[in-house]
């Protein structure tokens, strides 16, 4: 079987979630045994920034990045929407030298490529739908360029042989947003990747300690998108309450451009508090992991929420909002603790249980570590993708397109 896979995002260009996911999957994805032999993935993907043209990952594994111009940020939607063009192009190059028996695309941001070449070539499309434009706005579409992107959305459900998401919760929000049928979507999970135990040395722990804990403080954890579905304002807002009756307390934010919530810290009167370390790398992200009380994740909208996977993979505890996928991943009081979404209080009492109740903390992370983290790795998932492909390339045989 041979699987042209499309992405707007593939490592060294990554946005966002999209990027990681398909850069996880695809090494352990391809060279699946299947019923046919072995399964043969070429990943197209924008040439946007470093990376080789043509990068072979491994025998079975080969990615292409496309040179195409750069979005126009004044009109994003038209702009990707026309590079799509390009994908077409190169995928119609690559079908000169080889066959497919199936299309894979990730996101609106392909739809139009992975719509038009699944037409052309009366070959499967697999739709991967990592979230929704409208639940991104909490069931609104705020502009013009929203109204498009939740077109294509639907046209993309539409069009799709199946359509794989990520969560309960992503099922049911396509079903009611695009009336797509509950027997064409597929729940496979995000993955996680467990770090190894010497990622971190304790000379570097110790070391982050005593820059952000010199005085042996509690520290709380947040990492993400610095936009308003990921609630780092409600976070900030719970602040105060948590120094209330936990001084010592030091709340860490990573994140791209994380800064520009400073005036909100400054109006509370907790900018002393709060720590605005920008970008971080993964791995600087895990050492702080070990040495945070707490990650919280205060999300208004989260289709799974990976975040949470990595906390735990790292041994540390989490509070997540009780939205979208979270509660899929975090169970209150077992594996960690989810929050009302939107409510300061709520997340002020999650730390005060954390803070007052150590020891059931300590099970929550064991929890998370021994009966959590086994559902989520990349090899299973691997293998839901695989037996997907399988199923709807013998599906296909039965059908007169």
């Amino acid at each position: 079987m041979r699987v042209l896979a499309l992405s707007w995002e593939y490592p060294l260009h990554v946005v966002g979630g999209i990027g990681k996911h398909v850069a996880d999957l695809l090494p352990l994805l391809a060279g699946s045994a299947l019923a046919d032999g072995p399964l043969i993935v070429d990943l197209v993907t924008p040439h946007y920034g470093e990376g080789a043209a043509v990068e072979q990952v491994n025998a079975y594994l080969t990615i292409h990045r496309v040179d195409m111009p750069p979005v126009d940020v004044l009109d994003h939607y038209n702009s990707v929407i026309a590079n799509n063009a390009y994908f077409v192009r190169y995928a119609e190059k690559l079908a000169q030298e080889h066959t497919y028996d199936l299309i894979h695309m990730h996101e609106w941001l392909t739809g139009a490529a992975g719509i038009r070449l699944k037409q052309g070539w009366k070959v499967p499309l697999l739709a991967t739908i990592h979230g929704t434009e409208r639940g991104r706005h909490q069931g609104y579409l705020p502009s013009h360029t929203s109204q498009q992107i939740n077109q294509l959305e639907w046209e993309i459900c539409f069009e799709a042989w199946w359509v794989i998401v990520c969560s309960g919760f992503m099922c049911e929000e396509l079903q009611h947003y695009f009336a797509a049928p509950a027997d064409k979507i597929a729940i496979i999970p995000n993955g996680v990747n467990l770090p190894l135990v010497d990622d971190c040395r304790d000379e570097e722990l110790q070391t982050l300690r005593q820059r952000y804990a010199p005085n042996r403080e509690w520290l709380l954890f947040f990492i993400g998108r610095i936009v308003h579905e990921k609630g780092l304002q409600i976070l900030i807002r719970a602040m105060p309450r948590i120094l209330a009756t936990y001084p010592q307390t030091r709340l860490l934010v990573a994140g791209k451009n994380g800064q520009k919530m400073w005036p909100l810290a400054y109006e509370l009167n907790v900018e002393k508090s709060v720590d605005f370390l920008g970008f971080i790398s993964d791995r600087d992200r895990d050492c702080i992991y070990r040495i945070a009380s707490a990650a919280i994740f205060p999300s208004l909208y989260e289709p799974f929420g990976i975040v949470a996977l990595e906390a735990m993979a790292c041994g540390c505890n989490v509070i997540v909002s009780h939205v979208g996928g979270l509660p899929e991943v975090v169970a209150h009081q077992y594996n960690g603790l989810t929050v009302y979404p939107d409510d300061p209080l709520s997340i002020a009492w999650a730390v005060d249980q954390l803070f007052q109740h150590p020891a059931a903390a300590a099970q929550w992370c064991e929890n998370a570590y021994t009966s959590t983290l086994p559902q989520f790795r990349w090899t299973r998932i691997a293998q839901m993708t695989a037996n997907l492909y399988q199923m709807i390339v013998q599906e296909r045989r039965h059908v007169i397109w």
